[in-house]
């Protein structure tokens, strides 16, 4: 018995890394469609119960042990309220037809399956269930299914610890398969938060310069329309690290860091910081005429609003910022000629008086 419960937990922690890893949201390598996981999870889930009930374990003729309401609550946890009413009723449907004829205690074992799945559903939409609090969730399907075999051992006066059997092997499936989750959950976070420090820079939030030539990477490979590359440095900042000290330096970078991703949506783009005072801002589907107008948005928005000094917050500092302007394909076919390309167009911006926007295209030959 104890081997053939073995394999039953196998089933069940199979199911559950397989139904974790691809629709956890922590990585970059998780399932699309997001709308469709819940429904996703909760088909299989009932999958998994069908084959869990498969390799069940058989106390009597009436009675068999598996993991069939562990996996329904294992589905809430991973794909939402759907999910567990999904699974409840496709197990509970296939506990009441897996013999060649329906009996009492198939039918009573089935409804109680997809009553579980369909109460434990419902209450998720108030009380949507969590790593923290599944336990609850447990403690009801357990109770439920151990006071149906109670029901079914007082008719057939089979031995009453087969109960305990049921919720000893109950309880060891569900908090251990709820501890390997929860550890992965964990790993998977700090995987993230590595990941994020890797590409994040330190002290404005925002992509650095790992990131940017990734995206710009993507941007040239994986598509065939034109975007363009906005490269912004704010104009004799030197100046202000001298008069005011290099901490409201740093203060001055990251509020303007702050400013720039109110100033271009998600939508629109990414901004990233490239190192000391330079910033880029990379507009994918974007021909030139829409880089040179959100970089006449940003120059102008940057000089009317000064920045407050902390250690006066009376006296604040307006800085102004030249912009230059490339797009692909035009002005390079790689990310070292289109950064080039902006570069020379930034510095030409700065020589004709700086306060300005300037574009690869329009330079003198």
């Amino acid at each position: 018995m104890l081997f053939d419960l073995l394999i039953n937990f196998c089933i069940l922690f199979t199911f559950a890394v397989l139904s974790y890893w691809p629709f956890q949201d922590t990585v970059r390598s998780n399932f699309p469609f997001l709308k469709a996981h819940p429904y996703i999870i909760g088909i299989m889930s009932g999958l998994a119960g069908f084959i869990l009930m498969e390799s069940s374990v058989d106390l009597s003729d009436t009675i068999m042990v598996d993991a069939r309401h562990v996996v329904i609550v294992i589905a809430g946890i991973l794909g939402g309220p759907i999910a567990p009413i999904i699974s409840g009723l496709i197990i509970g449907l296939a506990r009441i037809f897996m013999t060649d004829a329906v009996t009492i205690p198939g039918l009573l074992g089935g409804l109680n399956v997809s009553v579980l799945g369909i109460v434990i559903g419902l209450f998720s939409f108030k009380y949507p269930m969590t790593f923290k609090n599944a336990h609850r969730y447990f403690y009801y399907a357990t109770a439920q299914t151990a006071v149906l075999i109670a029901i079914l051992i007082h008719q057939t006066t089979t031995n009453y610890l087969h109960i305990v059997y049921f919720i000893l092997y109950s309880a060891f499936s569900f908090f251990t398969v709820l501890f390997i989750l929860i550890e992965l959950n964990g790993h998977f976070k700090k995987f993230r938060h590595t990941e994020l420090l890797a590409e994040t820079d330190y002290l404005t939030g925002l992509y650095n310069n790992r990131k940017f030539e990734q995206l710009t990477h993507s941007y040239i490979t994986d598509s065939t329309k034109p975007f363009s590359m906005i490269s912004i440095d704010i104009d004799h900042f030197k100046k202000v690290n001298d008069l005011y000290g290099h901490p409201i330096g740093d203060e001055i970078l990251k509020e303007l860091g702050a400013r720039l991703k109110n100033l271009v949506s998600s939508r629109e783009g990414y901004v990233t910081r490239n190192g000391g005072e330079q910033f880029v801002v990379l507009l994918p589907n974007s021909p030139p005429a829409m880089g040179l107008d959100l970089g006449e948005r940003i120059r102008s928005s940057i000089a009317r609003s000064p920045f407050p000094v902390s250690d006066n917050q009376q006296e604040q500092v307006t800085i102004t910022v030249s912009i230059g302007v490339s797009s692909y394909p035009d002005n390079g076919m790689t990310i070292q000629e289109l950064y080039s390309a902006a570069d020379t167009a930034m510095y030409e911006a700065k020589a004709i008086g700086r306060n300005r926007v300037f574009h690869y295209t329009n330079r003198k030959a």
